[in-house]
């Protein structure tokens, strides 16, 4: 087999290849799967073991722990230590404090005794900077010195620990035993109540980190991993080796309860850390174990998976040599044999399956493209048949008989109609259809509309659609019998057509329908009735489904005279719009609709001159209201556009209703202005005339709102009601206003009195004059005089 197939991309040698490597690498993923999912297994049981191990490291070192805390509230609330604290006898007696220390010492050996697992304790004194150890009590320096007292441990430190506030918690320290040995121990340090900013004592229970460790040290985890126990800050309280951690170790992955991780060093090593959390002492249980001893157990698994995959691949592959050549060689033998000329051979990349379809496609192609262009052909030329046929133009050297049959359009019997389709409402369905010309939307439209008229057509008769001009015709060969019962047969397949077209693709039909003819060469007549029906919608209205007999029946109706529209109606209507009487006028125009379309109908042509004669009412209308013309088209530009445009009687009289409403309510409000506007100047004349009254006869002491009434001839409760809408203040307001005024320049001259000027102004009282002065002014009138003689 050439080499030059298999670097063929398109080759089917290619595809061989990958499918038999397909299959072969099938075992190799089910052993690949089987391995993984077995080293899952392993470290699941793994990490089980390791979780087991240290969850028993938690539960010993709890208990350790859990003793040092009971120690430690034993201690805390001892009544002779909690005397020794907060008592007050020692402010009185201080010589007592010594002795009261020393017994709490010699107690304190009870403790020891109670506790055997605990190594060391004692309380720290702050007060008197002293230590409480059972049996004796030493100061803090002696203390230090033989405690803690190491290099690594200063004394500061061990003071600063000593002094914390509200503490409580385990902590590393150095401790020196019994045999003067530095050694490493567990401390948990818990202080009393502060005073004076530091705590009165400190609890310090120890145990030694060899004593820990030598309870758990039988146990696997130790001798495989690196057992580290940390307090709450991450300190090391316990490790099972001498070495440290690593410096880089990701003390913040230690946050979560129960976290398992690796973990790579700076160095290169790798580990497996498990961590456990104490619930109860916050404690951190940390196991580091090297990744290479972690998965000891599973590189053995390993190593055999490698090894077989590896066979498998080697033995595969010289199999799947073998059978791919043995495979191509009838193939390629059949692409020679289908290819003389080598056209498609001679391209550098190539696929034989490919070759052998593309060159059945081909030619079903062909096959497939010549039949669809033929029966288009045959469509447009039978449409075109149709078309000449309806409208009477068909060569009369071909018989009907043989253009029928060349067509492939059979009529059953003499019984013809003809159906006129206009759509009337499509927006709908254009916007559903994106991405698509107008012309092609049109397009799919009448395609939709002729193939559900035909199909409903043929469930019981023949039809044959159209397209002639913008509209659609559907000649109807019918089968029924003769008689009233054809029409509505028609009538029943425009209702299916309109509601299926309605209810499926939201499309409007108006159907007309023509009577029906027992000779095909009546056709042509029966295209023009229903061209006649269609025109008459505007006279019949609304009604989407229109026949010809009904256009028949209308006709005898007919005004022969003309339209009713006399000069007194048109008169009485332009007084309405003019005046603005909504009701008045919608009541004409109804009246002359019902008289001209009801009563008696009218012609087209009549109605398209009544429609320009209610038109050129509403524009005098408009003129006469004077200044409105211009600004009401401004306003609404495409509204005589919408009347004109209208297709039925009931559009055209609610577009004129919609226009001599808004006419109305201009003329009406303009008319409400122009009254208020009188109105309100002669209430402004009027109260002239009454603040001319006043000045003129403000010194009759007769002068009231009565006197005013009667000289205006008016109710004087109705003139004062009138006067204070007005003016804001009532008639008797304004007079006693203008007489005080008026006394104002009397009281200015030196030889006028009080009296003199109250008398003066029409008062016949001074009392009166000088409550009504005070009531004005703010002040009575001989202190208003007293200032104006200062």
């Amino acid at each position: 087999m050439p080499f030059k197939h298999i670097f063929n991309r398109q080759s089917v040698v290619l595809t061989w290849m990958i499918s038999y490597f397909v299959v072969l690498l099938l075992p190799v993923a089910i052993g690949l799967l089987l391995y993984v999912e077995s080293s899952r297994t392993l470290k699941d049981e793994i990490q089980q073991a390791n979780d087991s191990l240290l969850k028993q490291v938690r539960e010993v070192m709890d208990n350790q722990f859990k003793a040092m805390e009971q120690l430690n509230f034993e201690i805390m609330w001892n009544v002779n230590i909690q005397e020794l604290l907060y008592s007050n006898k020692y402010e009185t007696h201080p010589k007592d404090y010594p002795y009261d220390a020393y017994q709490i010492a010699r107690s304190l050996s009870l403790y020891k005794n109670s506790y055997p697992l605990i190594d060391s304790f004692y309380i720290y004194l702050n007060k008197n900077q002293s230590v409480i150890l059972p049996q004796t009590v030493r100061s803090s320096d002696f203390a230090y010195e033989t405690l803690h007292k190491s290099a690594q441990f200063s004394k500061s430190s061990w003071e600063s620990i000593m002094t914390r506030s509200n503490f409580k918690g385990f902590i590393p320290m150095d401790r020196i035993g019994d045999d003067n040995s530095l050694r490493k121990t567990v401390a948990y340090i818990s202080t009393y109540p502060i005073e004076h900013d530091q705590p009165l004592a400190t609890n310090v229970i120890m145990i030694d980190q060899s004593r820990i460790l030598g309870a758990i040290q039988n146990m696997e985890i130790f001798n495989k991993g690196h057992v580290v126990i940390l307090n709450e800050q991450n300190e090391v309280l316990a490790s099972n080796s001498s070495t440290t951690m690593p410096a880089d170790f990701p003390f913040a992955k230690l946050i979560n309860t129960d976290t398992n991780f690796y973990f790579k060093s700076s160095d290169g090593e790798k580990y497996e850390v498990f961590n456990i959390q104490s619930p109860r002492s916050k404690l951190k249980y940390v196991s580091i174990m090297s990744s290479q001893v972690y998965w000891q157990k599973a590189s053995h698994i390993r190593n055999l998976t490698y090894l077989s995959m590896l066979i498998s691949l080697l033995g595969g592959s010289i199999l799947t040599y073998v059978f791919l050549r043995r495979n191509y060689n009838p193939v390629r033998q059949l692409v020679h044999a289908f290819s003389k000329k080598h056209m498609l051979l001679s391209r550098k990349r190539y696929n034989e399956f490919h070759f052998i379809q593309e060159a059945v496609d081909s030619t079903l192609i062909e096959m497939a493209d010549f039949k669809s262009k033929v029966e288009q052909h045959r469509h447009i030329v039978r449409s075109h048949f149709v078309e000449k046929l309806l409208k009477g133009k068909l060569d009369g050297t071909i018989p009907i008989a043989e253009a029928l049959t060349t067509f492939d359009m059979k009529f059953d019997r003499n019984a013809y109609a003809v159906m006129l389709l206009i759509i009337d409402k499509s927006e709908t369905f254009f916007e559903r259809i994106n991405y698509s010309s107008d012309e092609e939307k049109w397009k799919l439209l009448q395609f939709i509309v002729s193939n559900v008229v035909e199909e409903l057509v043929s469930q019981r008769h023949r039809g044959y659609v159209a397209e002639i001009d913008d509209t659609l015709a559907c000649l109807v060969n019918l089968t029924v019998e003769d008689g009233p019962s054809s029409t509505e047969e028609l009538r029943r397949i425009a209702d299916e057509a309109q509601a299926f077209l309605a209810t499926t693709y939201d499309l409007h039909l108006t159907i007309a329908i023509s009577n029906v003819y027992e000779q095909i060469t009546f056709v042509p007549q029966a295209f023009l009735e229903a061209l006649d029906a269609m025109t008459y919608k505007l006279v019949m209205g609304g009604r989407e489904i229109l026949a010809y007999t009904d256009l028949d029946a209308n006709r005898s109706c007919d005004n022969p005279t003309g339209y009713y529209y006399p000069m007194a109606i048109e008169q009485q209507f332009l007084n309405a719009l003019k005046f603005g009487e909504l009701t008045e006028a919608q009541h004409l125009l109804h009246s002359i609709i019902q008289r001209n379309f009801e009563e008696s109908r009218i012609s087209i042509s009549l109605t398209k001159c009544l429609l320009l004669a209610l038109v050129a009412t509403i524009m005098k209308s408009l003129n006469d209201t004077g200044g409105m013309q211009e600004s009401f088209f401004i306003r609404n530009p495409k509204q005589l556009d919408r009347l004109l445009n209208s297709k039925t009687m009931p559009e055209m009289e609610g577009q004129l209703g919609e226009m001599i409403a808004q006419i109305c309510a201009y003329t009406g409000a303009k008319r409400q202005h122009t009254n208020s506007l009188t109105k309100q100047k002669a209430l402004q004349q009027l109260v002239e005339q009454v603040n001319t009254y006043i000045e003129q006869n403000y010194t009759d002491v007769n002068l009231n709102v009565s006197m005013i009434g009667s000289h205006f001839d008016r109710k004087a409760t109705y003139l004062s009601k009138l006067f204070k809408d007005y003016v804001g203040e009532g008639l008797l307001d304004r007079i006693n206003k203008v007489r005080i005024e008026k006394s104002k320049l009397l009281l200015s001259a030196k030889e006028q009195t009080v009296g003199d000027a109250a008398y003066g102004v029409g008062f016949n009282d001074i009392n009166a004059y000088i409550r009504v002065f005070k009531k004005v002014e703010g002040i009575t009138p001989g202190k208003y005089k007293e200032l104006l003689d200062k």
